[in-house]
C-alpha cells in the first residue's frame, strides 16, 4: 500500500508542476528574456514559440555521453538565443514550420524502442522555452529512465525550480566568456550572471556535463575566460571542450565563416590541459 501511496504522490507532484510550468507561460517567464507574453495567444516573444510546443527531429542517438547512451531524443523547434554559429538556426528561427508534438505518442515511441534507450534527452533548439510539454513528456514516460536536460542555461530561477527533482542530468552549453560576445554573437543580456548562477545550481543537485565550443576569433574573449571559470568553480562537472566548429553563414559577422585556425585550437586545448581539464574530456565530434 505504501508503494502504491508513494506512486501517486508523485504522479499529484508532476501535476502540480506541469501547472505550474503552464502558469508561467501564460506570462512567460521560462528564460531570461523574461519577455511576459501569453504563449497560449500568440508566439510573440523571443523565442517564437507558442503554447503548441514543435519538434525538428526525435530519434535514439548513440553519440552522446557514453553514461546516457543509448538515449532517447527530442530536438524542440525553437531558440531563446539568436547564436551566429547556430547549426539549427532555420528550425530555431520558423519554430512554428515543425509538426507539434504529443507527449504520450512520445512515451509510446520510446516503450517500442529496440534496443530499449538508458535515457531520455531534452534538446533543442533550446528546451527551456518549452518547459511545459517537456514536463507532460516527462511525466508519460516509463519509469527507470535517466532524464537529460540538454541546455544553453539562460533559463530563470522559476524554470530551475521546475526542473528540480525532475532532472537527473544536465548538459549545458558554456558559450561566452563575457556579456559583450553574448548580446554580439547571441542576443543575450546579462549572460554570465544568468548562466553561471544556473551552472552554479545544477552543479549542487546533480551530474553536470559542461560543453564549451571553440569559435572563430573567441579564444582570448570567451574560451580564456570560460574555461578557467570552470576550473575554478564547478569542480565535479564533467567539461567537453569542442574545437569541431562548423563554419557559418552569418551575414552580420563575417568571421563566423571560417573553421578555427589550428593555432586557436591549440592554444584552448592547452590551456584545458594547464587547467586540469584533460584530453578525456575533449570531444571533437559534436558541434
Amino acid at each position: 500500500m505504501t508503494g502504491r501511496t508513494d506512486a501517486m504522490r508523485q504522479v499529484s507532484h508532476m501535476e502540480e508542476t506541469i501547472q505550474a510550468a503552464e502558469s508561467l507561460l501564460r506570462s512567460c517567464r521560462f528564460c531570461e528574456h523574461r519577455c511576459g507574453v501569453d504563449r497560449t495567444q500568440s508566439g510573440a516573444g523571443k523565442c517564437g514559440c507558442t503554447s503548441d510546443s514543435r519538434v525538428y527531429f526525435e530519434d535514439l542517438l548513440w553519440g552522446e555521453e557514453e553514461s546516457i547512451t543509448p538515449t532517447y531524443a527530442v530536438f524542440f523547434a525553437g531558440c531563446n538565443l539568436r547564436c551566429e554559429f547556430c547549426s539549427a538556426a532555420e528550425s530555431n528561427r520558423r519554430p512554428t514550420s515543425h509538426p507539434p508534438v504529443d507527449p504520450h505518442e512520445v512515451a509510446a515511441r520510446v516503450r517500442a524502442q529496440r534496443p530499449a534507450p538508458i535515457s531520455f534527452s531534452f534538446i533543442g533548439g533550446e528546451p527551456t522555452v518549452h518547459l511545459h510539454t517537456a514536463l507532460r513528456i516527462a511525466g508519460a514516460l516509463p519509469p527507470g529512465l535517466q532524464l537529460v536536460w540538454n541546455s544553453n542555461f539562460y533559463f530563470t530561477s522559476e524554470a530551475a525550480a521546475l526542473l528540480d527533482g525532475v532532472i537527473d542530468v544536465f548538459i549545458a552549453d558554456l558559450h561566452f566568456g563575457n556579456d559583450e560576445c553574448a548580446r554580439g554573437l547571441a542576443g543575450a543580456e546579462n549572460y554570465l550572471e544568468v548562466v553561471t548562477r544556473n551552472l552554479r545550481w545544477a552543479h549542487d543537485r546533480k551530474p553536470l556535463v559542461l560543453r564549451h565550443l571553440v569559435v572563430p576569433g573567441h579564444v582570448e574573449c570567451c574560451t580564456e575566460p570560460a574555461l578557467r571559470w570552470v576550473a575554478a568553480e564547478l569542480p565535479a562537472a564533467d567539461v567537453r571542450l569542442m574545437t569541431n566548429y562548423l563554419p557559418g553563414e552569418s551575414r552580420l559577422i563575417p568571421e563566423m565563416n571560417r573553421p578555427l585556425a589550428a593555432a586557436e585550437i591549440g592554444r584552448a586545448e592547452t590551456l584545458a590541459r594547464a587547467l586540469g581539464i584533460g584530453e578525456s574530456g575533449w570531444d571533437t565530434n559534436r558541434k
